[in-house]
């Protein structure tokens, strides 16, 4: 008889419950997620995530029932993550191949630091038309250097009349930021920073060779990258190091390293943690260059998603960069590396801004892949899990000002995110684990996935 009232009263509170489920109606539903909040580093179980058109609509915390219309997932033990930025990519260069793999492995959004802007407002295009599935992008036009030029193809200005007449070239051409670059008179480094601030449209990239940190800062260059500009900074003996011929001369490398001044350091980032600058570290193409001469590093499987003549290129027997270096550069390379490295938790802890970026298609960075490296790295540098994890989303969208629009988990937002199957919390590498991608609401599965590697391998031509 107990067993029958037993069997009765959980059959009552099975009706009861799904009296009190709510129904809900949504073009797609996450249903029991735990959603990481990358604001606080909270996680919130067993959430329900509607999400209409490209929009996140509706969070439910209570038990719900799907109308047969909504196409529901079960995320039952997934993790939810906001889309992945890549803060500093070259994707003009080839962005057929690029696409695929930076979608594959959850990278939702770049920003294109030498954007070619006939092709880069072309790819828009495609990207809104569904004619092609790429990431939402946030781009400079051409690199304004000195006269001549670094690399090829930028532009190039000897004076503040020259810098000005390009900079409202690139206005016209519909820039969201301007990109400076390291041969930049101070003349005209400065009348980049007024039109930047007379238009409303930011100025980042390289400090130029003329220009200190500190004074970056204040002209209020919104990014630095590189960790360009930190080591000169904090060097005890700074006249012997700005007497060298070039900052990346062993000589300058190994000043830089022997004369490291801690205590400099720590002014430094309490001055860059309360100005408006940004670093953008890049210490995917920093290792890259360090490791140029080890074939450990550069026998990497993912060069099959990266076209030969890019991969050729990469050869630093054929880069001016590094043709004819001796090992002994490499080694020294190395050293500064791992220095630079090591600054990045003490950077964090004190509150300077960073964004997460690879600066692929460098030498053996990789489009996507790398970008979990990047943050891989910031942990190995001292950042918490939630730290770099905040770089590559929640910052990218506040660096931006777009923080109303993507960055969180939040109702409301853009629905571009990343289910994955491990807590990035835990284990940031658990970042590559991904289940499926939602982009702008439409959700690519594993095995969609899988095939936008297969199609990257094959746009590469290997």
């Amino acid at each position: 008889m107990k067993v029958f009232q037993s069997l009765i009263l959980i059959a009552l509170c099975s009706s009861f419950s799904l009296l009190k489920a709510q129904e809900v109606s949504h073009d797609l539903l996450l249903k029991n997620v735990t959603i990481i909040d990358v604001a606080s580093g909270e996680t919130h179980l067993k959430r329900h995530v509607g999400i209409d058109g490209d929009k996140i609509t509706q969070i439910y915390s209570n038990a719900i029932i799907a109308s047969k219309e909504t196409q529901t997932i079960d995320a039952s033990g997934k993790f939810l993550i906001p889309g992945l930025w890549d803060m500093h990519t070259h994707y003009f260069w080839n962005y057929n191949s690029s696409n695929p793999a930076l979608i594959a492995n959850g990278v939702t959004g770049i920003r294109e630091m030498w954007g070619n802007m006939d092709i880069i407002n072309m790819v828009k295009k495609q990207i809104v038309n569904g004619t092609i599935t790429g990431p939402d992008i946030f781009t400079a036009g051409a690199i304004i250097d000195g006269n001549p030029p670094i690399w090829p193809g930028s532009a190039g200005v000897g004076n503040a009349e020259e810098a000005v007449a390009e900079v409202d070239k690139q206005i016209t051409q519909g820039v969201d930021f301007f990109k400076v670059y390291s041969r930049l008179t101070r003349e005209a480094y400065y009348a980049i920073a007024a039109k930047s601030k007379a238009s409303d449209i930011p100025f980042a990239g390289h400090i130029p060779n003329s220009i200190s940190i500190w004074e970056a800062m204040e002209a209020g260059q919104y990014s630095s990258e590189h960790l360009y500009g930190i080591l000169e900074a904090v060097n005890s003996k700074p006249d012997e190091l700005a007497a060298q011929p070039s900052a990346f001369s062993e000589k300058s490398m190994e000043l830089m390293i022997d004369n490291f001044d801690e205590n400099l350091f720590d002014s430094l980032a309490t001055v860059l943690a309360k100005s408006n600058m940004w670093i953008s570290p890049t210490l995917t193409v920093l290792r890259s260059i360090a490791y140029l001469d080890d074939s450990t590093f550069t026998n990497d499987p993912r060069l099959k998603y990266v076209p030969a003549f890019m991969t050729a290129s990469w050869d630093p027997a054929k880069d001016f960069r590094f043709k004819g270096r001796p090992a002994s550069f490499y080694e020294t390379s190395r050293k500064k590396y791992e220095l630079q490295l090591s600054l990045m938790g003490k950077l964090a802890n004190k509150g300077v801004k960073i964004i997460a970026g690879t600066d692929y298609a460098n030498p053996f960075c990789f489009p996507g892949f790398s970008l979990h490296d990047e943050m891989a790295l910031m942990v190995a540098g001292g950042m918490s899990p939630l730290q770099a994890l905040q770089a590559a989303t929640l910052n990218a969208a506040i660096f931006q000002g777009k923080e109303e629009k993507f960055g969180t988990v939040d109702t409301g937002k853009v629905a571009s995110l990343v289910l994955l199957n491990a807590n990035p919390l835990d284990n940031i590498d658990n970042t590559k684990k991904i289940h499926a991608v939602i982009l702008r609401g439409k959700i690519i599965d594993r095995k969609a996935l899988d095939k936008l590697l297969a199609s990257a391998q094959t746009l590469s031509g290997n």
